[in-house]
């Protein structure tokens, strides 16, 4: 294996670990609806990010949280994700406590990095609360 593909390896393992960790947290906190809604949001995240931008959809989770609802756990998992170490390229300073504040402030370049990790972070999130939380009927 190649120096590289060892590190993308590390990375994905990261990733993975973090957001099985936020899931299960997900899973062990909330309750039956909040769950269900978790699940739902985070399957719809990544298209909203495609379709919107990073920031548009930042601010839109931002609005619809409240103290203890799904999109408040989103939020704080994305928040802690970007400060931790298993993000690649770019990491939210640990002093920082506005995610969407450091987000809109950074430069293009910058952005579209933050874009991308947290795009491949919800990747992750997706498949494990899928595999974790049951859905409604009918649901893939």
């Amino acid at each position: 294996m190649s120096e590289k593909e060892t590190i993308i390896t590390k990375l994905e393992k990261g990733r993975a670990e973090f957001a099985y960790r936020c899931v299960k947290n997900a899973v062990n906190n909330l309750d039956d609806k909040k769950k269900k809604e978790y699940r739902s949001y985070i399957r719809k995240i990544s298209q909203m990010i495609l379709s919107n931008g990073l920031g548009q959809t930042l601010a839109f989770i931002y609005a619809k949280k409240e103290e203890g609802n799904a999109y408040d756990l989103i939020y704080k998992q994305l928040t802690d994700y970007l400060k931790s170490d298993s993000t690649a390229r770019i990491k939210m300073p640990e002093d920082e406590n506005d995610l969407i504040e450091w987000v809109i402030t950074r430069d293009s370049h910058e952005y579209r990095y933050i874009t991308e990790e947290v795009l491949a972070f919800l990747n992750w999130l997706k498949k494990f609360a899928e595999g974790m939380i049951e859905g409604e009927g009918g649901e893939e």
